[in-house]
């Protein structure tokens, strides 16, 4: 199966870009049916099915995910690396203690995942939805969100500084403790976030600049009232 993950147009190119999975263009495909403790593969084009399935320490690396459904899977320690995964169902699928380098989430749903404790190098997620997704205490270096829904998204006393997150829907998002220095958040919908102190050292955009200040001026506990009482 040819992949298209040696290139990847859009914003965040440049130094400290993002950088995309390595895949050849030549894999070998695998149907999959459940997963068990330390699986691991090669340059697999995967396909199939792995709901509800419990298994530790299983790897994939220069490969894709296309299609598959984990929905409800235990996938503790999961490693990935050169990997893109599209059109997947991870949704309610608990990846605590991921190791994930250059990978590419495109189009997946992920809503209620728990990707808490991971540790995240050049990871993207392009069109994707994570309604509820848990990002606590992950470690992120480049990581990029773009377009998609994050509402509710748990960061709390998240590592994710110098992220991107363009055309993101972030209401009601958690950002207590997270470090979210030099992060850029253009097109993003900031509303209702819980944590606003950590929009510090952020970047936006000029339509961003009153939500924004709604929001920290709630986090700041900060009453607007014209009435003098």
């Amino acid at each position: 199966m040819a992949s298209s993950a040696t290139r990847w147009s859009g914003p965040g190119k440049g130094a400290g870009a993002c950088r995309p999975p390595v895949v050849p263009e030549q894999l070998d495909e695998l149907e999959l049916d459940g997963l068990q403790d330390d699986d691991g593969w090669v340059e697999v084009a995967a396909r199939g099915s792995a709901v509800a399935a419990d298994a530790e320490r299983v790897g994939f690396t220069r490969s894709t995910i296309g299609g598959m459904r984990f929905t409800g899977a235990q996938l503790l320690r999961l490693e990935l690396t050169d990997v893109v995964l599209a059109d997947c169902d991870l949704a309610g699928v608990v990846l605590e203690e991921a190791t994930l380098v250059r990978v590419a989430f495109r189009r997946c749903r992920l809503n209620g995942a728990d990707l808490g404790g991971a540790t995240l190098t050049d990871v993207r997620f392009a069109e994707c939805q994570m309604e509820d997704l848990g990002l606590r205490m992950v470690k992120a270096q480049r990581l990029a969100v773009e377009g998609g829904t994050a509402a509710r998204v748990d960061l709390y006393r998240a590592r994710v500084a110098g992220s991107t997150w363009y055309d993101v829907d972030l209401t009601g998002a958690d950002l207590s403790g997270a470090d979210l220095a030099r992060a850029r958040l253009h097109g993003s919908t900031i509303l209702d976030v819980r944590g606003a102190a950590a929009l510090k050292g952020t970047v936006i955009d000029p339509q961003q600049v009153v939500p924004v200040g709604v929001a920290l001026m709630g986090d700041a506990g900060i009453t607007v009232d014209d009435d003098r009482g």
